[in-house]
C-alpha cells in the first residue's frame, strides 16, 4: 500500500510539474493531489488542466475542403499610414500570437444600450439575404430566447441559412425542444463542449468553456461584445429590477471576415462540419430541395472534432485569396480569438498586458469580473506609479451575479489602491460590459473579462481597435458610467471587519476555479 502511494505521489508530482505553472499553483495542486487524492483528482480533472490537445490532422483530411465563397478581402500592410509605433507593436503581437489579420471596417458602432444593441441585431437578422450565424455562451429559455428563436425559424423558413452555436455549460437547463421550431424550419444548432455520459470523460469540458458572443450576417455585418441571450440582456434589468449594463460592437466591412472565420472554426470543432466564408457547406451535402439537412440537436460528434490545431494564415482554409480585393476605408482593427487549444493560449492576456504597459496618459478598464493574476496586477500598479490615470470600473458586489467573484475582486483592491489605481463600483445594477481604453487611439471590446479564466482557460474573442474617434467615444461612455458609481476609498478599505476580510480571503483562494 505504501509503495502504491509513493508511486502515485511521484506520478502526480511529475504530471503537475510538467505543466510548468506558477510555483504557487504548482505546489497547491501537488499538495491537494497527494493529501486529498479523491477530491484532488476530481478537482484537477475538472478544473486543473489549462490546455486542450490540438487537432493533429489537417482539416483537408476530413474529406472536405472549405472553399472561398465571399468577396476577396485584403489584409492591411504594415505599417499603414497613420499607425503609431505603439499601435504597430500591438498589431505585430496579435499577428504573431493568434494570426489576427489587421483589417479595416466600413463602420464601427458602439452599442451601449441593451435595447439599441438588440434592435441592431434583430434588424440585421431581418435584413439577411443568405445566412445568419450566432454564437453565444448563454442562451436562455425565457421570453428573449424564445422570441429570438422564433425570428430565426421564420428566416429559415424563408430560405436563409441559420446556424446557432451555444456553450453547453453556460446554457445548462436549456431544454432540447427550445430549438425545435428552428430545426423544423431547416436551421442548424450546434452545442459546444457537450457534457455526456460517462461523466469523467466530460469533466474537463466544464473547465474549457466557449465564452464567445458573436453574430455574423451575410459576411457583411458582425457583432461582438458581452451580450448573451436572456431577458436581462434585452430588457436592461434583472428580475429584481436592477439595471443590467452591457456593451456590444457592430462592425461592417472587411473586418467581419475575421468574426466569420472564428465562428466557422468553432462550428467545425463543435459539429465536425466544414463551412466556407459564405456560410456554405461543401458540395454534395445539401438536399435536392436546396435546404440544409438539419443537424441533430443531440446527435453524435465527429470523432476528433473536439480537438483542433492552430494553422498559419497562409494555410488557413477560410482565408480568401485576394485576387481582386475589396478594401474598406474605415477604422483599423483586429479580431483576436484565444483559447486553451492554441499554441499561445494566453493571446488576449498578452495583448491586454502589452496595451496597459504602453499607456502614457490613461488606462481605463470596464469588467464585471476582476481577478488579476500577478502579471496583470504588476502592470496595473506599474502604470499607476508611472503617472498613468488607471481606473477600473466593476459592479458593486450587491448586484454582481457572481457574488463570490465580487468578494475575490475586492481582495485585490488594497495593493492596487496603494499604487494609485482608482477603483469604481457601479451602483445601479449589474455591470456586464468588457472594454479597455488606452490613451486616445487604442481600445478593445469583446467577451473577455479581466480575470484568470478569460485570460487562460476560456475561448474568448476581442476586437482590438486602433482608431482615435472610437477610442474617445468609448472613453466618453466610460465617463458617463462613472457618474453612477462610488469610488473605493482606501481609508474605508482599511477599516473593513474581520468577517469581511476572511470572506474576501477565502474567495481569493477559490478564484482560480471561477
Amino acid at each position: 500500500m505504501e509503495t502504491a502511494f509513493v508511486c502515485y505521489a511521484i506520478l502526480v508530482t511529475v504530471m503537475v510539474l510538467h505543466e510548468r505553472r506558477r510555483p504557487t499553483a504548482t505546489l497547491a495542486w501537488i499538495l491537494s493531489l497527494i493529501f486529498l487524492p479523491v477530491v484532488g483528482l476530481f478537482a484537477y480533472w475538472a478544473f486543473g488542466r489549462r490546455r486542450v490537445a490540438r487537432h493533429r490532422r489537417r482539416r483537408e483530411r476530413q474529406g472536405v475542403r472549405a472553399q472561398d465563397g465571399t468577396r476577396a478581402v485584403a489584409n492591411v500592410e504594415l505599417p499603414p499610414e497613420g499607425l503609431s509605433e505603439v499601435q504597430a507593436g500591438l498589431v505585430r503581437l496579435a499577428l504573431r500570437t493568434s494570426a489576427a489579420p489587421l483589417r479595416r471596417a466600413d463602420t464601427l458602432d458602439i452599442l451601449a444600450s441593451p435595447t439599441r444593441a438588440w434592435d441592431a441585431i434583430r434588424a440585421a437578422i431581418e435584413d439577411a439575404t443568405t445566412y445568419i450565424h450566432l454564437e453565444f455562451y448563454i442562451w436562455k429559455d425565457d421570453e428573449t430566447g424564445r422570441s429570438l428563436t422564433r425570428l430565426l425559424a421564420q428566416r429559415a423558413e424563408e430560405g436563409i441559412r441559420v446556424r446557432v452555436l451555444y456553450d453547453h455549460v453556460g446554457s445548462l437547463g436549456l431544454p432540447r425542444e427550445h430549438f425545435a421550431p428552428l430545426l423544423q424550419a431547416g436551421g442548424e444548432v450546434g452545442v459546444y463542449g457537450r457534457l455526456h455520459v460517462p461523466l469523467p470523460t466530460a469533466l474537463p469540458r466544464v473547465n474549457f468553456r466557449n465564452h464567445r458572443k458573436l453574430v455574423v450576417v451575410d459576411g457583411a455585418v458582425g457583432f461582438v461584445g458581452g451580450l448573451n441571450v436572456g431577458d436581462e440582456y434585452l430588457a436592461g434589468h434583472d428580475r429584481a429590477g436592477a439595471t443590467w449594463r452591457d456593451l456590444q460592437l457592430r462592425i461592417t466591412g472587411d473586418a467581419v471576415v475575421a468574426l466569420q472565420a472564428t465562428f466557422i472554426d468553432d462550428w467545425l470543432q463543435a459539429t465536425g462540419r466544414v463551412l466556407d466564408l459564405a456560410g456554405r457547406p461543401p458540395p454534395g451535402t445539401e438536399r435536392k430541395d436546396g435546404r440544409l439537412p438539419a443537424l441533430p440537436h443531440s446527435g453524435p460528434r465527429v470523432p476528433g472534432s473536439q480537438r483542433r490545431r492552430r494553422v498559419s494564415p497562409t494555410e488557413h482554409p477560410f482565408v480568401p485569396q485576394p485576387d481582386t480585393p475589396v478594401r474598406s476605408e474605415g477604422p483599423l482593427l483586429q479580431i483576436i480569438p484565444s483559447g486553451p487549444d492554441t499554441e499561445v493560449a494566453d493571446t488576449i492576456a498578452l495583448q491586454m498586458h502589452a496595451a496597459l504597459a504602453s499607456a502614457r496618459r490613461r488606462a481605463w478598464i470596464t469588467t464585471p469580473y476582476f481577478i488579476p493574476d500577478a502579471a496583470l496586477s504588476l502592470v496595473l500598479r506599474t502604470a499607476a506609479l508611472r503617472g498613468v490615470d488607471v481606473r477600473i470600473l466593476v459592479p458593486d458586489p450587491r448586484h454582481n451575479d457572481q457574488r463570490l467573484v465580487a468578494f475575490a475582486s475586492r481582495s485585490y483592491y488594497d495593493e492596487l489602491l496603494q499604487a494609485g489605481v482608482r477603483i469604481f463600483e457601479y451602483q445601479p445594477g449589474m455591470l456586464h460590459a468588457k472594454a479597455l481604453v488606452i490613451d486616445h487611439d487604442i481600445c478593445a471590446v469583446g467577451s473577455a473579462n479581466m480575470d484568470v479564466r478569460s485570460f487562460y482557460v476560456n475561448y474568448e474573442v476581442t476586437a482590438m481597435i486602433y482608431d482615435s474617434d472610437t477610442t474617445d467615444l468609448l472613453g466618453q461612455i466610460f465617463e458617463q458610467d462613472l457618474t453612477r458609481t462610488l469610488e473605493v476609498d482606501p481609508r474605508e478599505r482599511a477599516a473593513i471587519s474581520l468577517p469581511q476580510h476572511l470572506t474576501e480571503d477565502v474567495a481569493r483562494v477559490l478564484s482560480p476555479l471561477m
